[in-house]
């Protein structure tokens, strides 16, 4: 069905073009203009209210289809490492209790001691998973959590509400956290030391709130509001400037609020209506 929607697009800015060269042709080659003048508010209205009209949609929706696809091959992929890190994890734990219980029966106990203390030192805190009500934002949080260790940044998290109430489907409130997270770590990464980002999410004067917030450089009032244009950055890259425009996009849809403080560190509050009761998030 898309591919057939592509082709017709295509042909659509085809006949376009066609029309208009055939307009040029006549104008060139004709001597008396009356008749074409007659015919041009006419055209002018197939070519501009019609095809092209037509035409803006279909990229416009084709873009859409498209950012939506990254979005679930994005998501996809985040859940497919957090399986892998947990077969991994299985593994790893199935041999360890073998060898402990093996020490164990042939009453080493010392022996264990030292092997459990050795498994407390490379199993540190980036291997614990921390799980949520909504699998794909666990897988979400946790692989965000991985890559903001290996760039020494502290990333804490808190879920203060059920998650499950928010009336949004997982991969656009994973599209929505996922992009504010990028954001604040991209904001904090080429701080010396000392470089925080953090997640809050809980419910706040009737309504759903997420928190997020880092300590990097301050945003000024007037960038705050080309924040969410899209295509601007402050990175100075063209493939970039285009995660908070998406927030922003599917906040609006969902009905939602975005709020930003900047100070000491920077703050994206975005507020959401509690959705009806009996109404869940798929």
């Amino acid at each position: 069905m898309r591919k057939y929607r592509n082709i017709l697009t295509i042909i659509t800015i085809l006949a376009q073009s066609l029309l208009i060269i055939l307009i040029n042709q006549i104008i060139f080659v004709s001597e008396n203009l009356d008749t074409l003048k007659r015919f041009l508010p006419l055209v002018n209205l197939i070519i501009l209210t019609v095809l092209v009209l037509f035409s803006i949609k279909e990229i416009g929706d084709s873009i859409k289809r498209e950012t939506e696809t990254n979005l679930f091959k994005s998501h996809l992929k985040q859940v497919e490492d957090l399986v892998t890190t947990l077969r991994v994890q299985k593994h790893e734990y199935a041999k360890h209790i073998q060898t402990i219980q093996a020490m164990l029966y042939l009453d080493e106990i010392n022996s264990a001691k030292e092997y459990i203390n050795g498994i407390s030192k490379n199993y540190g805190r980036s291997e614990n998973i921390v799980y949520t009500d909504n699998p794909a934002l666990t897988a979400l949080l946790n692989s965000k959590r991985k890559i903001a260790e290996n760039h020494n940044i502290d990333f804490g998290f808190a879920i203060k509400c059920d998650i499950r109430d928010i009336n949004i489907p997982s991969w656009d409130l994973c599209s929505i956290i996922g992009n504010l997270l990028e954001n604040s770590i991209e904001a904090v990464v080429s701080n010396k030391n000392n470089k925080n980002i953090g997640l809050e999410i809980k419910e706040e004067y009737k309504k759903h709130k997420v928190y997020v917030y880092n300590n990097g450089s301050k945003i000024s009032t007037k960038e705050q509001n080309l924040l969410f244009k899209e295509g601007y950055t402050t990175k100075g890259s063209k493939s970039r400037g285009y995660g908070l425009h998406i927030v922003k996009t599917l906040v609006d849809q969902y009905k939602g609020e975005i709020e930003i403080k900047s100070d000491k560190k920077t703050t994206f509050i975005i507020s959401f209506p509690i959705c009806k009761e009996g109404v869940k998030n798929g």
